[in-house]
Formats: C-alpha cells, sequence, structure tokens
C-alpha cells in the first residue's frame, strides 16, 4: 500500500527516535574545537555530536552547500549549456557553516562537512533540517534537489543568495538583452548570448561575493574542484582540498546572508523575499523534482503525421509560389516582391519574415498563410519535448523551470520549453497511472488587478461582474445595443455579441501590454485613425485609472523603477531619457508584477495543501495551476485549488471578487478545456488553407 507523504515522515521520525540513545544535553567537545577546523563527519556517532551542538548552541543562521554528481549522461545544448536529469542527481558532500553570533562582532562559524554517501547520517540531517534557523544557500534548487534525492526535509526557512541577487536586479540588464535594430539578425543573436553569460556570470557565488567585499579562497581553482565530483566514484575517499572547498561555499553563502538581509531592507524587499520569494524556491524544486509523465506512443504518432503534412505543405509552397525553401530569406524576399507586397514586411528599416511579421500580414497573401502553417510544422519537430534524450527512466520529462526567468518577475521553462509548448503537442503529458491532470485558471485576472492597483472603482466593478470584457462592452455600446442586450448575463452577452466583447478585450491590453493605436488597429484589423479614437473612448470609461497610468509612467522614469504589490521592483537599465516603450513596462509592471506576485503565493500554499492528497502541481502556467492527482481525488483537488486561488487573490486585494475556469473533463492528458484532439483539428484547418491557397 502506497502511503501518504505525511506518513512516511512520520514513521521515519519514530524509527529515528527508536533507535538512538538518549540525547546528550551537553556538548561533548568545546565551541573552541569545532570553530578551529573543518570537521570531517562520517560516522553516526559525530553526526550525533554535530546534532546535538546545532540544538543547542543559538544559532542565528547556517550555510549550506551540496557537492553532486549526476549518474545518467548530461544533453549538451551548445557550448555553454549542459542539461541533467534532476532524477539523476547523486549527492556526495553535505557542507554546513552555523553562525552563532557575538556582542558587537562578527560571529563564530562553525564548519561541518557531512558524506552524503553514508545512509546512517540521514536520521540525524532529517533533524538538522527541522530546526527552525534560517537555511540559506546559493542557488539553492540543486541543494534542494539532493534533500528530495534522499528524502530529506527541505528547510523550514530558506534563504537563496542567488534568487536575492536576481530579485534585487530586475530589468537592469534589459538594455544590453536587446540589440540595435541595425545589427542584422546573427549579430543580435551573438549579442543576446553575450549579454546573458555576463549577466550569468554576475549571479554567480564568486562574482557576488566579489560585490559585497567577501573574499572566496577557492576562487582560482573552482571549476577544476567541481569537476573532480563529477567522477568520483561512490566509495573514493575525499581529499582535503575537496573537503575545503565544499566548505568555502557553506561559509561564503553564511556571510553573504546576513549583508543581504540588510541590503534587502535597504530596499524594501525583505518582505517580498520571505514571504513570496524564497518560500517559491522550495515550491519549484518540486516542480522540477516531479517532471511531467509523456505518451510515447502517441508521440511516434504525432511525429509521423506532422512530418507527413510538413512535406505536403511544402510540396504547395513549391508548386503554387515557387517558394522551395521556407526559410530562405531571398526566396521570400523575391516572391512578396513580385507580388508588390515586400513593404508590408519591413520593420526597423530591414526586411524581416520571422513568426510576428507573418503573424501580422497574414491576411495581405493566401501564401503567408501556408507558410506560417509549414514554419509552424518545422517548430513542432524541432520541439525538445519529442526528444526521447529529455526522458527519464520512469517515462517522465523534467524541465529546467527559471524562477524570475523574466524581467515582470514570471516563470520561464526550458528543455523542453513546457510553459510556452504548443496546443498540438500538449496532450502527449499525461499522468501516471491511476493518477489525472486538471487545470484551474484564473479568469481576466490581469485586468482586475489593474483596476485594484490602479484604484478604479468603474473597472473593479466591471471585472466582479464575473466577466469583464462583456460588462465593458455593455457600457461602451450602451447607445447602439437593445435595451435586452444590456441586461444579459456576462456568459450571454459573450455569445450573442461577441464581436463587441472581442473589441474592448483588444482595448484592454493596452491597460496591460502598453499596445499602441497600430498594434490595436493590426488585432481589430482597422485603421490606425479608428483604432485610435477608440483607445481614446475606451479609455475615457475609466478617468481614474488614464490618470494613475499617466503618474505612474512619469514619476517611474524620475524614480528609475517600477513597484508590484510587495515591493519587488523593476529597474530601468539606465537613466535619461526614456522612450515608449519604458513607459509601457512602467504602467505595465505594477500589474504583470503583483499577479506574478500572487501567483507564487498561491503555489506555495497549495504545494503545502496537496501532500494531504498525494496531488502535486507539474505546470506552473502564468495565470493557471497544472496538477496531477488521483482519479478519485480530482473534484477534490480542483475545489482546494479554486478556493486557494481566489482566497490569496483577496488577501492581497480585497476589493475584488475572482472567479476561476476549471478544467478536469478529460483528466487523461493535459489539454485546454477538455479538447484532446488538436492535433486532427489543426489538420481539418490545413484542408481549409490549401484550399483556398490553391484557388
Amino acid at each position: 500500500m502506497k502511503l501518504l507523504p505525511s506518513w512516511t515522515e512520520r514513521i521515519r521520525d519514530a524509527e529515528f527516535k527508536q533507535s538512538a540513545h538518549l540525547i546528550s544535553y551537553c556538548i561533548r567537545k568545546s565551541t573552541y574545537y569545532y570553530s578551529a577546523r573543518k570537521n570531517f563527519v562520517e560516522t553516526s556517532e559525530q553526526a550525533q555530536e554535530m546534532l546535538d551542538f546545532a540544538l543547542q548552541r543559538p544559532l542565528s543562521h547556517i550555510g549550506f552547500d551540496a557537492e553532486f554528481r549526476y549518474d545518467r549522461p548530461g544533453i549538451r545544448i551548445d557550448k555553454n549549456n549542459t542539461v541533467h536529469d534532476p532524477r539523476s542527481i547523486r549527492p556526495l558532500l553535505l557542507s554546513l557553516a552555523m553562525v552563532e553570533p557575538c556582542d558587537g562582532q562578527n560571529g563564530q562559524i562553525y564548519s561541518f562537512v557531512i558524506d552524503f554517501r553514508k545512509p546512517e547520517l540521514l536520521p540525524f540531517l532529517r533533524q538538522l533540517f527541522r530546526i527552525p534557523v534560517t537555511f540559506c544557500a546559493h542557488y539553492a534548487k540543486a541543494e534542494l534537489l539532493c534533500l528530495l534525492k534522499l528524502g530529506l526535509p527541505a528547510p523550514h526557512i530558506l534563504w537563496d543568495t542567488f534568487i536575492f541577487e536576481r530579485a534585487a536586479s530586475l530589468g537592469r540588464n534589459h538594455r544590453s538583452h536587446k540589440a540595435s535594430a541595425k545589427n542584422d539578425e546573427i549579430e543580435q543573436i551573438l549579442i543576446k548570448k553575450a549579454a546573458l553569460e555576463n549577466e550569468k556570470f554576475s549571479l554567480s557565488l564568486v562574482a557576488t561575493c566579489q560585490r559585497y567585499g567577501l573574499s572566496y579562497r577557492m576562487e582560482t581553482g573552482k571549476k577544476r574542484l567541481q569537476k573532480t565530483f563529477l567522477t568520483h566514484g561512490d566509495s573514493d575517499k575525499f581529499s582535503e582540498e575537496q573537503i575545503a572547498y565544499a566548505a568555502e561555499d557553506a561559509l561564503a553563502t553564511a556571510q553573504l546572508y546576513p549583508q543581504q538581509i540588510s541590503k534587502a531592507v535597504q530596499m524594501d524587499l525583505i518582505h517580498h523575499c520571505l514571504t513570496v520569494e524564497m518560500p517559491w524556491t522550495k515550491t519549484n524544486a518540486r516542480i522540477e523534482w516531479q517532471g511531467v509523465g509523456i505518451d510515447l506512443v502517441k508521440r511516434e504518432r504525432l511525429i509521423e503525421i506532422i512530418k507527413k503534412h510538413k512535406v505536403r505543405l511544402g510540396q504547395h509552397l513549391a508548386e503554387i509560389y515557387g517558394i522551395q525553401n521556407i526559410n530562405s530569406h531571398k526566396q521570400l524576399q523575391i516572391f512578396f516582391s513580385s507580388c508588390g507586397l515586400l513593404d508590408h514586411f519591413k520593420r526597423n528599416g530591414k526586411i524581416s519574415f520571422d513568426k510576428n511579421n507573418l503573424k501580422k500580414n497574414a491576411h495581405i497573401h493566401p501564401a503567408v498563410v501556408v507558410l506560417r502553417a509549414a514554419r509552424r510544422a518545422s517548430d513542432l519537430l524541432t520541439d525538445r519535448i519529442l526528444s526521447t534524450e529529455f526522458i527519464s527512466d520512469d517515462g517522465r520529462i523534467r524541465a529546467e523551470h527559471k524562477q524570475l526567468g523574466t524581467d515582470t518577475g514570471r516563470q520561464t521553462s526550458r528543455w523542453p520549453n513546457i510553459l510556452g509548448l504548443d496546443r498540438i503537442l500538449r496532450p502527449l503529458i499525461i499522468p501516471e497511472p491511476g493518477y489525472g491532470i486538471g487545470e484551474v485558471d484564473w479568469s481576466q485576472v490581469e485586468v482586475g488587478v489593474a483596476g485594484a492597483v490602479y484604484d478604479d472603482g468603474e473597472l473593479v466593478r466591471m471585472f466582479n461582474s464575473g466577466d469583464v470584457y462583456s460588462a465593458m462592452a455593455q457600457h461602451f455600446y450602451q447607445d447602439i445595443l437593445p435595451e435586452e442586450a444590456l441586461h444579459l448575463s456576462g456568459k450571454e452577452f459573450k455569445v450573442k455579441y461577441k464581436q463587441y466583447r472581442n473589441e474592448m478585450k483588444s482595448c484592454t491590453l493596452g491597460i496591460i501590454y502598453g499596445i499602441t493605436p497600430a498594434g490595436l488597429a493590426q488585432a481589430l484589423k482597422t485603421s490606425k485613425d479608428k483604432a485610435a479614437e477608440l483607445q481614446e473612448r475606451f479609455m475615457d470609461m475609466f478617468p481614474e485609472l488614464k490618470s494613475a497610468l499617466n503618474s505612474t509612467a512619469h514619476s517611474g522614469i524620475i524614480r528609475g523603477y517600477a513597484s508590484g504589490i510587495t515591493g519587488l521592483k523593476r529597474f530601468r537599465a539606465r537613466y535619461g531619457k526614456a522612450g515608449r516603450s519604458d513607459a509601457n513596462w512602467l504602467i505595465n509592471y505594477p500589474v504583470q508584477g503583483s499577479a506574478a506576485v500572487i501567483f507564487k503565493a498561491v503555489g506555495n500554499r497549495l504545494d503545502r495543501l496537496y501532500r494531504v492528497y498525494d496531488a502535486r502541481i507539474i505546470i506552473p502556467l502564468h495565470d493557471s495551476f497544472v496538477f496531477e492527482a488521483p482519479l478519485d481525488m480530482m473534484k477534490e483537488v480542483s475545489e482546494v485549488t479554486s478556493r486557494v486561488m481566489c482566497e490569496v487573490l483577496q488577501e492581497y486585494f480585497p476589493v475584488l471578487k475572482p472567479t476561476v475556469d476549471v478544467n478536469i473533463a478529460n483528466p487523461k492528458c493535459w489539454n485546454k478545456d477538455g479538447i484532446d484532439d488538436e492535433l486532427e483539428r489543426w489538420i481539418s484547418g490545413l484542408d481549409d488553407i490549401l484550399n483556398v491557397s490553391a484557388k
């Protein structure tokens, strides 16, 4: 019989208490003995002494670090990135730097290095990680994965020095990620890669120590010593140098922690870090550890079908339009020039046939629609979720989930990009036997957050009506709508007056994303002048919001940052004159950033509550949580998820009355609204596309 995780932990604790001797209530060795050396722990007696010491000293915090290797070879992505299966991690050494504060001094640090390979030491470590003191690590995800591998609990209070540095610098590198319009596409890619590498180094432990004026004694030999653990055998002894190196990382984070706490207070980040970001580090690690199941049979069938239709689309483009290579800039330029349409593809003074430009111009010629479909087929076939390299022995894929992956504070994922997965590929994700997959999605949450953040009562009222876009349309078009339309429910109005509702939905993008009249004209397929007029009239419905948006942009430009509900800031990359893009994100961030913060707060609560039901978050997708739960618990877990999502949002913004959309109709795979035949729908759509194009 499979026990719930909570019962497994109780049994472990009971076994430890029964097998352990009476705990001595005095330290067996003096504090000087422990402070004067690197204390290597490899026996149960030494582990007991270490635990006694930790329980009896007035510790302020503990730095910790893990050395490990992988049992499964990594997948080489490029020269700078190799990805490993988290489940193949093999913990080798755990280092601890226990800090005891002293009045008027820097405090005393006691260094311990524990042999992670000794299973008899784990009961003592289980007790140690439950001590109610802050544990700090640099890029703590790696350490948390080691703890998960060994069945050890995560520290109750965690501080990740890496995550703090990222949180304290959101947006500062944004400009360096965007090459000038004068650069060609290859130059832009190279510039972006260089900027990312620079940012990666700036967040490293060595660079972080340098910024705070702390010495890191193993700096010159760090890479060499890291490599020694990758080939270290299960029975090989650790050298003195390896032990010293392991101890140094824990010592560095222990010294960084108080300085970062001081900086967090100065930046007003302490509340956000302690209540949201640091707990999310643990939630995020567990999401990555769980991964997602993959239907291997469906995968083979899908690859075969997409390949077939990719060839079909390619042949059509070659025979009808003379385009032999869908990625050939020269061939596409010649074709659209011959049609007199080349100017439509100009952007920043250059011709571009990228995804966004093709979407923008999909209406100008049937070839564009076919070209987009062919490109999509190619993208589908190259999606890493279709590669068997990323599938673990248990049939699951574990993508890397990047915390604070964007400058809005939202999550990103890669290798594969689960969060950006095409709808056609979503049904490949399946639960383990006896489980189902469900999803709960906030309805129009960012519009409600915008109303609450900018204190616009009318926008809040419309959001609380249940369907904010229908409520907007009923107000905006009240002079031309029949009387009965004004009294329809949001759901009824959506069905009967879909066009009016969609126009309002597009207009809200001006609030959330700062869309320009030109962008709105494209979305609504109308002229720029009409779009500008529509946008102006739309904003006139919300005078308080309109005024707040202007003042937010102006004050943010002067101050140098925008702030979310918990104080997490996005900074301007440079001071001086601000362009439209600066004004847009300064307006956008208080909404996007606040929504991202609340989303993490929900996820942290669900991560704890789900354990009672043997459920887990598998995909944190923008404004929805995709979960995996036992089939007989699906309804109950979806109700818990719905309740928590609404309650937490109201804790931050009590004026809002949020609603959610629940999808547990087809739990056999991940899908949208219970629809698992996206591939068949796509194929049917291709027939229509090719028929129109052939005419």
